[in-house]
């Protein structure tokens, strides 16, 4: 019973299978390392299957979420657990679905019984569930043991180092025996800081390669666990002549199963640095169209391939360094004090790439209603790019709940040395109201003081397909990390440039009866002397 597709659960259910029955010894431990909180508490059952364990974890006094994404499980649990009160049961697949239905304050237990060896992206799936964890909350995990289990149903089993990586980060592990199960009691905070690698020395005079940055649909990152116990990006070395996207497109396919086109590669960046004193130039290839299925094609290299959310990037423990300066190169920021690098971005003529989660979608219509409903936005084509930019595609180093905060939240993105925070995603609401302030007319043509990408794409979408937007900075970083997510998820009607703002735009960019308004969106200490119809 390895099967991981939806129809075949679905048909399990429904032809009356079952799962191995909720021990005794499961019952005595849950009951005495996670007993309910006093006055109650809330647990969240993932895979919960036809609801034994859900009904027993109200019966110790939870309040409980239980969620499956067969629906023929969910029948089954209501009807056989009709009598037990303080459950919902929830249709949902806790991979790929918009969390929305579940409790937004978070829980005091989650648990994972018999389900976690059948999740694909696990990394991802177990940092957001542990996020979700109340201040003294445990997760619990209750998975079979590949050693004791018979080489034919290993698919259902974790071996030692799946349950090392999933034990990595927490504050507290115990590990309990219920009648040869493992089960995993997990608390405190999931994270383990980020930090770039590297391998055993080479013997080569100098190295090159290239690194695949492939995303899924909702704009995850693609990374594997090599058995070196670090993260990596699919690639490696060129053959002969081959290019470097033709490497990146060919090593996709030996190491994880997913087809690319050539066509739909794209080299970005080149990174020029060393690996224990010996010359090495990387390529950064974004592939943004693939077809196939996720599988571990080269065994002997890597233990399993996952799509992480970039948010989770800053805690995932070791990542080879090339790969995390890839990373970094295509969404800087994401991953944290990284050593130094030389970067040569290339002017490469690729197309956004779309992709993002049901639940960001949802939190931006809410954000741009908070918005809208303050009286923040009273014209439509502000209401319109308030309900249609993404927001979190400029802040991907926070969680979508705060990306889309529609309160006074901003997002800070950039700190001095002193940890005075020097860039931001400004407040949802004050972004709408300056740019209601511009009054701007179709086809307008705005200079914008202070980058960070979000805010002029605003402007450029309120000001129509004709509209342009010069947005000038004098923090290379920013600039740098402006124009890779205009790249990644931008119009195409923003230019980013570095330079000193208060002395205005470069005269190849100044309109020739000069812009029709600016925006000054940091702390200056004179008016830059702009040429403007209109100015704000």
């Amino acid at each position: 019973m390895t099967y991981t597709a939806r129809d075949e659960w679905e048909k399990h259910f429904s032809d009356g299978k079952n799962f191995r029955q909720v021990g005794e010894r499961e019952r005595e431990l849950l009951a005495e390392h996670t007993s309910a909180p006093d006055g109650g508490g809330w647990a969240l059952d993932v895979g919960c299957g036809t609801g034994e364990l859900a009904a027993y974890l109200a019966w110790l006094g939870y309040t409980v979420d239980a969620c499956d994404f067969a629906d023929s499980a969910l029948t089954r649990a209501r009807e056989e657990h009709a009598a037990v009160e303080g459950v919902r049961w929830l249709h949902l697949d806790i991979e790929r679905d918009d969390p929305a239905p579940l409790h937004e304050e978070g829980y005091d237990l989650i648990t994972l019984r018999l389900m976690y060896p059948f999740v694909q992206d696990r990394g991802r799936v177990l940092h957001g569930l542990g996020e979700r964890l109340r201040d003294g909350g445990a997760l619990v995990v209750i998975t079979p043991v590949a050693e004791t289990t018979p080489e034919e149903r290993r698919g259902i089993a974790l071996d030692e180092d799946e349950i090392a990586v999933l034990a990595a980060g927490w504050e507290t592990v115990e590990r309990l025996d219920a009648d040869g199960l493992a089960v995993l009691v997990l608390r405190g905070p999931c994270h383990a800081d980020t930090k770039a690698v590297e391998k055993r020395p080479t013997t080569a005079h100098a190295l090159t390669g290239a690194l695949a940055v492939v995303t899924d649909e909702a704009g995850r990152v693609l990374l594997g666990r090599s058995h070196r116990g670090m993260l990596e990006l699919p690639g490696g070395k060129t053959r002969g002549p081959e290019g470097f996207a033709a490497a990146a497109v060919r090593e996709l396919a030996e190491e994880t199963g997913l087809v690319a086109d050539p066509a739909d590669a794209y080299v970005v960046t080149m990174l020029v640095d060393d690996s224990h004193g010996i010359p090495r130039l990387t390529a950064v290839v974004r592939i943004t169209t693939w077809t196939g299925t996720l599988t571990d094609a080269e065994a002997d290299k890597s233990d399993r391939w996952e799509f992480f959310d970039l948010r989770a990037l800053a805690c995932v423990g070791d990542v080879f360094a090339p790969a995390a300066r890839a990373i970094d190169s295509v969404w800087p920021g994401v991953i944290p004090d990284l050593p130094a690098v030389v970067s040569y971005p290339l002017a490469a003529d690729r197309p956004p790439v779309p992709g993002e989660p049901g639940e960001a979608v949802r939190l931006r219509q809410a954000m741009a209603q908070t918005v809208i409903d303050g009286g923040w936005a009273p014209s439509e084509p502000v209401r319109d790019a308030m309900r249609t930019v993404p927001r979190h595609r400029f802040a991907p180093e926070v969680n979508l709940a705060a990306a889309y905060d529609g309160g006074d939240r901003a997002v800070i993105t950039r700190r001095d040395n002193t940890g005075t925070a020097i860039s931001s995603v400004s407040a949802a609401w004050l972004q709408a109201d300056m740019l209601e302030s511009l009054r701007l007319r179709p086809g307008a043509i705005v200079f914008e003081a202070g980058s960070g990408g979000y805010n002029a794409e605003l402007i450029a979408h309120a000001a129509g397909p004709d509209g342009r937007v010069v947005s000038v900075d004098i923090d290379p970083w920013v600039v740098r990390r402006t124009r890779a997510f205009l790249m990644e998820a931008g119009s195409g009607r923003v230019t980013a440039v570095e330079a000193d703002a208060p002395l205005g735009a470069p005269a190849h960019l100044v309109p020739r009866g000069g812009f029709d308004g600016s925006m000054i969106t940091y702390n200056c200490w004179e008016r830059p002397s702009l040429r403007c119809r209109t100015c704000t």
